[in-house]
Order: C-alpha cells, then structure tokens, then sequence
C-alpha cells in the first residue's frame, strides 16, 4: 500500500470470484468490479480493488477489530468466507470517506459479511455500516473511521488520516476516559471545523477545563510502509504550565 491509502477489507462467502463478479454487477446499483478497477460511472466513483482468496487468521482478526462486539454466529460466517474483497482509497478530503462508505455498502449488498478498516484496525458489522451509509453523518463517520488507544506511555488515535488529517496523542497523565474525551473532542472539532492549528497554540475541551498546548509531530508509531502510519503526522497535547 501507500501511505495515503484507506483500505477496507469486506469477506464473503461466494462461490467463485465469477459469482461474486455477477453478483456485485446486478445488486450493487451500478457498481462494476472489473480486474483491478472497482467503479460506479453513474455515481462517478473508482477505486482499486483486490480480491483476496480465504484467509485462515480472517475470522480472529475481525473479533479483535470489533473489540468482542461481534455475536460468534457472525465470526463464524466470516471464517466460512471464500474471498475477501479490499478496496483501497487515495485519501483526498472528506468526500473519499462518503464515497468509501458508498462502496463498501455495495460490496456488502452483493453478498458481503462485515467491513474491517485496515488502515485503524476496525470491524463493523454489516447492519451498522448499513446504517452508517443511510446516515453518514460527521460524529458518525468519525466514530467509524477513529478509534483511540491506550499505549504504554500515551494515548493516540488511528484512523484521522482517513480525513486527510494528524491523529492525536498525549502522555499517560490521565485516566482512559478522561484520555478519551480529549482525544475525541480535538479530532472531532478538527474534522468538524478544519481549523488551521499552529505549533503552541493552546486547546481545551471546555472554558473550565485545562488547557493543552499543540505540538505537530511526525507519525512515530509506525514505519512508513504500515497500514496504520499517518503520514499527515501527529498532533501532541502537552499539559500547560
């Protein structure tokens, strides 16, 4: 992959690579998956595409991303699957994530089991990226795309690049929830407002709550080459003095 790439991987349990062809052709509402190409000339969308035969670790790998929320029956669906299809977007704004989200309905009219989002290690069932893609509202996509987490010595999240934005991160001076709140309410207001922050200035969730001081960082987490790197970088909450 590139590292300004959103990918989501969708598994299905079709017969043939022929099948899941035809049946995306004639239940996606003018989507076509042709070679590498996954395109909707009506709707004006493309994308790349890969259709990936059976994965063995499919099924563990989609419990993880769904963080336990996925009932066995449907972990069990998965680890039936016969392919796997990954669509892979060039991030250019939010417009890419509404068009994204429109995609992966389509796979997923066509036979599909669940959505995961390789680029932030989430999995959503196929009834709440349904929802998603009949209310693709902003705190919605943003709760779908963005996930936080804890590490040994800070919080961050994964998942902002997909909105062609730095992710976040501060030290572990907090509790999670308290974390959490920061996190998620920065990102949202980034997202929500694209504000043009600048090294120094000061953020803070409420006019009675502490204030943070910005810092933009490069992704240090991981390598260039990983799915979850951002290479819009970070942007670091430092506790102000």
């Amino acid at each position: 992959m590139t590292e300004n790439q959103i990918i989501i991987g969708i598994p299905g349990k079709w017969k043939s690579r022929t099948e899941l062809i035809q049946t995306v052709a004639s239940t996606s509402e003018g989507y076509l998956l042709a070679g590498n190409i996954f395109h909707n000339s009506e709707k004006n969308i493309t994308f790349q595409a890969q259709i990936q035969d059976y994965e063995p670790a499919l099924k563990e790998t989609f419990s993880y991303a769904s963080k336990g929320s996925f009932p066995e029956t449907l972990l069990a669906e998965i680890n039936d699957h016969t392919f796997t299809v990954y669509i892979l977007a060039e991030i250019s704004g939010t417009g890419t994530v509404a068009d994204l989200i429109d995609a992966g309905a389509a796979i997923l009219r066509a036979g599909g089991l669940a959505v995961k989002i390789e680029t932030s290690g989430m999995a959503h069932s196929k009834e709440d990226w349904l929802k998603l893609h009949h209310n693709p509202d902003i705190l919605s996509v943003y709760a779908h795309f963005v996930t936080i987490i804890g590490e040994e010595d800070y919080y961050c999240s994964y998942g902002m690049k997909a909105f062609g934005l730095p992710d976040a991160v501060t030290l572990n001076t907090m509790s999670p929830k308290e974390a959490a709140a920061l996190l998620n309410t920065f990102n949202y207001f980034h997202v929500g407002e694209r504000p043009l922050f600048t090294n120094g200035e000061t953020f803070s969730i409420r006019q009675d709550a502490p204030d943070f001081t910005l810092t933009s960082l490069q992704d240090f987490r991981y390598e260039e080459d990983h799915p979850f790197y951002n290479p819009f970088g970070l942007w670091n909450l430092g506790e102000s003095k």
